[in-house]
């Protein structure tokens, strides 16, 4: 590797394309599509310096089109201590051997469990949500048809949508207390 190019872009899009022009522009290889915070993304290429840099003017172009375009850049003739920087970390992989005890041993199923409470939570959320969206006279309806025990049908016609909310809310759960 002789020369390394970077070329930093705005979104993922901008970055694969940015890629495919580059490496097809020129014979170079990709070493990363580092992504940083805020969709930034930066596009790293190594090769010979001239490929190198025809193949930046080729992502630039793309960028420019795409309208994400930050910054771009060529660094010629990289010393060996900063290619340190554009290596990937080395990840070690675990073997581990197959014996026949091993594939004797059935698997556990492991057991899902599923809570009910999250799905009445959620039961809960919807029906909230679907009477937000009424209108204040059609919750004044349901109120009188629930014959919800907080309010009292007086205080009904006078209610504001939130208490109405809540009263129906109390009546479905079993909430019969006045307040």
């Amino acid at each position: 590797m002789n020369a390394i190019g970077m070329i930093e872009v705005r979104g993922f899009l901008g970055a694969v394309s940015v890629s495919d022009a580059a490496l097809k522009s020129a014979d170079v290889t990709l070493l990363n599509a580092e992504i940083i915070k805020g969709g930034l993304t930066t596009v790293q290429l190594s090769g010979d310096v001239a490929a190198v840099n025809a193949a930046v003017d080729a992502g630039v172009v793309v960028a420019k089109e795409l309208n994400c375009l930050i910054s771009h850049h060529v660094i010629s003739r990289v010393d060996e201590q900063t290619q340190i920087l554009f290596q990937q970390p080395k990840t070690e992989e675990r073997v581990t051997e197959v014996t026949p005890d091993r594939l004797e041993e059935p698997a556990e199923p492991t057991k899902i469990e599923t809570k009910v409470e999250a799905t009445q939570i959620s039961e809960t959320n919807d029906r909230r949500a679907e009477l937000q969206a009424k209108r204040v006279a059609e919750l004044r309806k349901e109120a009188y048809k629930l014959n919800v025990k907080q309010l009292k049908p007086s205080e009904i016609k006078s209610a504001s949508k939130q208490s109405l909310v809540e009263a129906i809310m109390a009546e479905i759960k079993g909430v019969t207390h006045r307040g």
